[in-house]
């Protein structure tokens, strides 16, 4: 099942674009800055938090796995920033003309990106906390919609066919179940907590990034404002209600 919830923002995203036509640059900014405060509250209301508890009952050996997290969740903000130079930023909704070319290093940043992003779900029985998994699940699914329609969007505007622009696409939406079974079956199921502080960096590099692309210059913009608004009602909602 939750196999299908992963690919579901993809189908959505693509039904999104081919049903509404919705990717122009001001819809996607909306969608980004809604999962950018929903990102941001997930991440700062339980799976950040939830990181440091139960370490160990010894000061040193808690001391010692609170460095190691904040060292991991240091090491994916920065794997972030590099993944963004090669991806040019669609993780955050960005589109960019293509002129024709095949954008391989857009399409391999997101694959990365959506790869390593999933394998901190790994296996629900071996999870180091079954909310926070839960609420990864879903933090991925909202933050793959608008990605998908920027990425489905950029590549029909480039001119490319839409066979080619669904294959891809489809590449793109099997990274994150391909993650989850990967640290699912592998001896990485073992260190949830690890992984999970990789992908915290990630979320915290990706929700400010759009945020404070969302100011726009500092002007006032009321969509925007209550796009930010609804992402952190229910990024609180989420959490409180799990």
């Amino acid at each position: 099942m939750d196999y299908l919830l992963l690919l579901s923002s993809i189908a959505l995203g693509a039904i999104t674009v081919f049903g509404f036509k919705l990717y122009e640059a001001r819809h996607i900014k909306l969608l980004n800055a809604f999962t950018g405060a929903y990102l941001l509250c997930l991440t700062f209301l339980h799976l950040l938090p939830e990181l440091y508890h139960q370490h160990g009952d010894h000061a040193d050996h808690a001391a010692h796995g609170a460095l190691l997290i904040g060292g991991l969740m240091l090491a994916g903000f920065f794997v972030q920033v590099a993944l963004d130079v090669i991806s040019m930023g669609v993780e955050h909704g960005h589109s960019h003309p293509l002129h024709g070319r095949m954008p391989v290093g857009v399409v391999a940043g997101l694959c990365l990106h959506a790869l390593v992003e999933a394998m901190a779900l790994g296996d629900g029985h071996d999870h180091h906390d079954p909310t926070s998994r839960r609420l990864l699940l879903v933090s991925i699914i909202v933050h793959n919609y608008p990605v998908a329609i920027a990425l489905l969007g950029m590549l029909l505007q480039s001119g490319m066919k839409r066979s080619s622009a669904v294959g891809i696409l489809g590449l793109f939406a099997a990274m994150a179940p391909l993650g989850m079974l990967i640290s699912a079956h592998t001896p990485l199921a073992h260190y949830s907590r690890e992984l999970m502080a990789i992908v915290i960096g990630i979320f915290m590099h990706i929700s400010t990034t759009i945020l404070f692309e969302a100011s726009d210059a500092h002007r006032f913009n009321l969509a925007k404002l209550v796009a930010i608004i609804l992402g952190t009602v229910l990024g609180v909602a989420s959490v409180l209600i799990h």
